[in-house]
């Protein structure tokens, strides 16, 4: 299993709907979290950001998937950040090498996270992860 892999299975668990930045940050961060012993040597170190963990990598590895044809990147209309979508190719993705358990917790989070405004996300993390509110600007 590689970080390739669970960062495109996040963004694959959300039913071809968008996922934000915050989003696909936070549910990496909480999955290496939850599975450490299951990560990738590799896997994102995450450091104490303006909005709790982060990883510029996420991103780089975001635009290397789209590279592939995996996903679409695409800019929010109102806000322009950036939003993530799997394309046809990346959603017939076959998973085997994320164990269930796994690929159920990522399911759940996207669906958990998706369903939270951002500031309802940071400040969940922040509740499971006060650590990572130390150099934090949002303090809501």
């Amino acid at each position: 299993m590689e970080r390739l892999d669970l960062l495109l299975k996040i963004i694959v668990a959300a039913d071809g709907e968008k996922v934000t930045p915050a989003q696909l940050q936070k549910v990496a961060f909480l999955v290496g979290m939850k599975f450490p012993q299951n990560m990738p040597n590799d896997y994102y170190v995450f450091e104490k950001y303006h909005y709790g963990p982060f990883c510029a990598d996420v991103y780089w590895d975001a635009e290397q998937l789209e590279r592939d044809g995996m996903i679409a990147i695409s800019v929010h209309q109102r806000g322009g950040w950036r939003e993530y979508a799997a394309t046809v190719r990346g959603s017939r993705i076959d998973f085997m090498d994320i164990p269930v358990e796994m690929t159920t917790f990522i399911e759940d989070k996207v669906r958990w996270a998706r369903g939270l405004s951002f500031q309802q996300l940071v400040r969940e993390v922040y509740i499971q992860f006060p650590e990572y509110r130390e150099n934090s600007v949002f303090q809501g």
